[in-house]
């Protein structure tokens, strides 16, 4: 079969629905002697490309999946045409480009686009994963900075990594907030690598804040914690009401701004699931539900989206006890003997003399039975934040952090910890990809559970 899968429609029983169509728009397909004049319609699975519009049996037709591939033609830094794969040839279709603008839109992260390098500048590498590589881009139109996450296929267990990749750029791309990465376009670099172009993240991940704190025992403010806390709620009440769940959640996958704790972004959604009723064990020893932890290997059973709130709670703890994790060990098996137990020593964080509102709401992320935890609804909703003021668009000056907390975000980690524990998913059986949008990362410990 044809790389892009383009193919005649022959079969003129095939009825297609034109009913729900994204974009539309005509192209011109040039020849020696006399120019085509097709009708191109984005569909929610497939591009079709007819004589006539909404033709019930168009000359070509594209399957919208990563594994196909679309071509551009640009003339100065505009798109001037689109092409594809047909009989081992590239066909071009020519339009304004207004209208392939357009069209790039309604198509991206649903197919691979070629060449890159027509497109950005690739820059120097700025994370690494176990079959990933990160990179600062720069957009050759206006010279905008991304992030391109170089993600490789070629391995033995190639259908699961396209699975997990699928995964996360579908359910980024369903996501549009300022609090969740921001997916833009996915580029087929060769048969087996693929360039997920995303936002460039201006911060640091939460991991290395907390890495501070409990390398020079310092202590955040309660009221610099809140602001992050609620942040973070909002980003997990959003992801929640798609119907989305993280399954992720920790210090490595929540980037702060370096100017105001109410500024968070959540990455890293290749765990992530959408629409699902029956789930498996996967996740990170040492923030993982109780509800999950202590599932059998090969079980499934119905779980929630609070399962994130669980996690959060660890991160929560975590940020009010200098950094010490609620579930304890020197090696990455007692982590996780820690986490099943869910045996919680309070006393860690009540030491710090935080207020009751603040251990309250704790307590009811931390609960070990789901039916008793609280949602991100009911936390945002807690007596704990019922002292900070509205956020205001423009207004980040008046909430910015404490000049003491600016001072312990320091991008330098200079030790291993146990806060780098690889993520997991029984179902697949593989360590997922990992991305990084900092200069620095702290150590991993890889395992399998």
């Amino acid at each position: 079969m044809d790389q892009s899968q383009f193919q005649n429609q022959l079969q003129s029983q095939t009825s297609i629905n034109y009913g729900n169509v994204k974009y539309s728009f005509k192209c011109l397909r040039r020849h020696l002697f006399r120019d085509n004049v097709y009708h191109v319609h984005v569909l929610h699975n497939m591009i079709t490309i007819g004589e006539q519009f909404n033709d019930p049996n168009p000359k070509y037709k594209l399957e919208l999946n990563l594994k196909n591939t679309v071509y551009w033609k640009q003339e100065r830094r505009q798109n001037k045409a689109f092409g594809f794969k047909y009989k081992k040839n590239v066909k071009y279709f020519d339009a304004s480009p207004e209208h392939l603008m357009k069209f790039r839109q309604a198509i991206s992260c649903l197919v691979g686009f070629h060449s890159i390098d027509d497109h950005y500048k690739i820059d120097r590498m700025i994370g690494r994963g176990s079959f990933s590589q990160v990179h600062k881009v720069y957009r050759l139109q206006d010279n905008k900075v991304f992030a391109m996450k170089q993600v490789s296929s070629k391995q033995k267990t190639d259908k699961e990594n396209m699975q997990l990749l699928e995964n996360e750029i579908g359910i980024l791309h369903s996501l549009n907030n300022e609090t969740i990465l921001k997916i833009y376009e996915v580029f087929r670099i060769d048969e087996n690598q693929y360039g997920i172009i995303v936002e460039y993240v201006d911060g640091i991940c939460l991991a290395t804040l907390i890495e501070q704190l409990k390398k020079n025992q310092n202590k955040l403010r309660e009221y610099d914690i809140k602001l992050m806390l609620q942040a973070i709620l909002k980003a997990l009440l959003v992801i929640h009401s798609e119907q989305v769940i993280h399954r992720d959640i920790k210090p490595q996958n929540i980037m702060i701004s370096q100017q105001s704790f109410r500024q968070v972004k959540i990455i890293d959604f290749g765990l992530s699931i959408k629409n699902q009723l029956q789930y498996n064990r996967c996740g990170t020893p040492g923030y993982m539900a109780p509800e999950i932890v202590n599932m059998k290997k090969d079980e499934q059973k119905a779980w929630t989206s609070l399962c994130d709130i669980f996690s959060l709670g660890v991160v929560f703890f975590k940020l009010l006890s200098k950094g010490i994790s609620c579930f304890q060990g020197q090696t990455s098996d007692q982590v996780v003997v820690s986490n099943k137990k869910c045996q919680i020593d309070w006393t860690i964080v009540q030491q710090f003399n935080y207020s009751k509102n603040c251990i309250s709401l704790l307590k009811a992320m931390l609960a070990i039975d789901p039916r008793e935890r609280i949602t991100a609804d009911q936390a945002l909703q807690h007596p704990f934040f019922a002292d900070l003021p509205p956020v205001l668009p423009t207004d980040f000056a008046g909430n910015s952090m404490t000049f003491k907390s600016k001072g312990l975000i320091n991008q330098t980690i200079d030790k291993a910890n146990l806060d780098s524990l690889e993520s997991f998913s029984d179902l697949s059986g593989i360590q997922k990809q990992r991305i990084y949008f900092t200069e620095s990362k702290p150590s991993r410990i890889s395992r399998k559970l």
